[in-house]
């Protein structure tokens, strides 16, 4: 999940700018074949760039109208954004987790941060919601797709170059009671992103802003649960979120104190 949706503070300051051929080639007959498979088994396998939704098949239009939309993206988005797969993940649940299902969870989260770039450099506030809780999108992030900007998020912002999975455990839920967000996780990872990090926003007219998400390497601990989205695909869905550096206190082991 993408670090600016778990860290709470962000400065915005406004900045001064307004085919190879292959081997084998199909024959007509048999490329089409092959669209009609692809279409009949994904409605949207024929879209190849972000496309508005009126202008999609009605097929691909009932797959993503429940998400709020007014585009849709390509079928292939998370491989044309190069999403990475997790770092190796430091499992620290003491068996209550496989190894491969902590991995599975966080490549789910490499994911969700996929979409979330996508949805923001696209002005599709709605779509955020089904990426994250509510606590966890930025109200000036909020403010500025509602004016009708577009939101370029860094990898340095989505990607952490480590990654640890604990037990929420009673004092981890205390921990966010005391910041007034959801308890009811199982898990958490702590991960850590380079900084300095900042994103650019972009309004109608070329106005542009940055904010500053953070000025160094930082600790993010994100609570949440694997969804398998029927279109999305395997996303870590989180509703709570804190740093190490809170002053409420999160648990010592979880900042590796």
């Amino acid at each position: 999940m993408a670090a600016t949706a778990l860290i709470s503070t962000w400065v915005v300051a406004a900045s001064a700018c307004g085919g190879t051929p292959s081997a084998r080639t199909a024959t007509p007959h048999a490329h089409d074949a092959t669209n009609r498979a692809a279409a009949a088994s994904d409605p949207c396998a024929n879209v190849t760039t972000t496309t508005p939704l009126e202008e999609v098949t009605a097929g691909c239009q009932e797959l993503w109208s429940p998400y709020g939309v007014t585009e849709v993206p390509p079928a292939d988005e998370l491989q044309l954004e190069h999403v990475p797969p997790a770092p190796r993940v430091v499992n620290m649940t003491g068996g209550a987790v496989s190894d491969a299902t902590a991995q599975r969870w966080a490549d789910a989260s490499n994911r969700d941060s996929g979409w979330w770039k996508w949805a923001q450099a696209h002005d599709q506030l709605y779509m955020l919601r089904f990426l994250v809780g509510p606590a966890l999108i930025p109200a000036v992030e909020v403010e500025a797709l509602q004016d009708g900007a577009t939101i370029a998020q860094p990898d340095c912002n989505l990607y952490p170059i480590s990654a640890t999975l604990f037990a929420m455990g009673t004092d981890g839920r205390a921990y966010f009671a005391r910041k007034h967000l959801p308890t009811d996780d199982g898990y958490v990872f702590a991960v850590v992103y380079t900084g300095p990090c900042s994103e650019t926003v972009t309004y109608p007219g070329g106005r542009s802003a940055t904010i500053v998400d953070g000025t160094r390497q930082a600790t993010v601990l994100s609570p949440g649960y694997l969804r398998s989205d029927p279109v999305l695909g395997d996303i870590w869905f989180g509703d709570a979120g804190g740093t190490c550096e809170d002053a409420e206190g999160p648990p010592a082991a979880w900042c590796g104190r």
